[in-house]
């Protein structure tokens, strides 16, 4: 299908729509005719949504457009997006005729696998009962004792109602990282020996769920609920 060749304005327009910066550009140059071509985004996952732009430049009267996205589908209309369904490495082209002058660029498009789909928590699904218990014991939410000051953290006796497993997080120095991430089972309690000093300790629970219990990463996927977390400000005096 042939298109007038667009003024100067309207093509600088189209480049200024269409950044190279933010995607794939590739440019191909005869005597007489130039094109310049981009791709946003040119990566993503599916399914994935993909504008075109195009850039003519020298083209002689009028100049015929078509598009191959690399998937098996064709078009004419470099402004009109296309959507990728599924997973792969793509190589659309775009190519322009004016009179006996063609050009073409190609533009690669990398399509990843869509993320699996969050679990929906059943309505009945409860929230967990977490059991927060320290050695030596906290009294208000402090531990207070001279140092080298050894404590424990203990998350064993939680439980869940609906038979969920659950997950443990421990950040024992206050620095805001949570230096051991654990499941049901032997990770649920933890250590630590403190130097002079203060720190604010937090100890975390919450369910979870899937199919290989209790071998399942610390991924949001795997958790119903929010973690249910307690602070301990922990004082090892000289």
């Amino acid at each position: 299908m042939a298109r007038s060749v667009r003024p100067a304005a309207a093509l600088a327009l189209t480049a200024l729509a269409f950044p190279a910066c933010g995607g794939s550009k590739a440019t191909q140059a005869s005597a007489a005719l130039a094109i310049e071509c981009s791709a946003v985004p040119p990566s993503g996952p599916a399914p994935l949504s993909v504008a075109f732009g195009l850039d003519v430049k020298n083209a002689v009267g009028s100049f015929g457009v078509s598009l191959s996205y690399g998937d098996g589908s064709q078009g004419t209309d470099p402004d009109a997006r296309h959507v990728y369904s599924a997973a792969g490495s793509y190589v659309a082209s775009i190519t322009v005729t004016a009179g006996t002058d063609t050009a073409r660029c190609s533009l690669p498009i990398a399509v990843a696998a869509a993320p699996a789909p969050l679990p929906t928590p059943d309505a009945e699904n409860h929230w967990p009962d977490p059991f927060f218990r320290t050695n030596p014991p906290a009294v208000n939410g402090a531990i207070v004792g001279k140092a080298p000051l050894f404590v424990r953290f203990n998350l064993c006796q939680s439980q869940d109602q609906d038979g969920d497993g659950l997950f443990y997080r421990f950040d024992l120095d206050g620095d805001g990282t949570y230096e051991f991430v654990g499941t049901t089972g032997g990770d649920c309690s933890k250590e630590i020996t403190y130097s002079v000093g203060t720190r604010t300790a937090s100890i975390c629970v919450t369910d979870g769920y899937c199919p290989a219990w209790p071998l399942c990463p610390d991924l949001p996927r795997f958790r119903f609920h929010p973690y249910q977390c307690e602070s301990y400000v922990v004082t090892a005096t000289p």
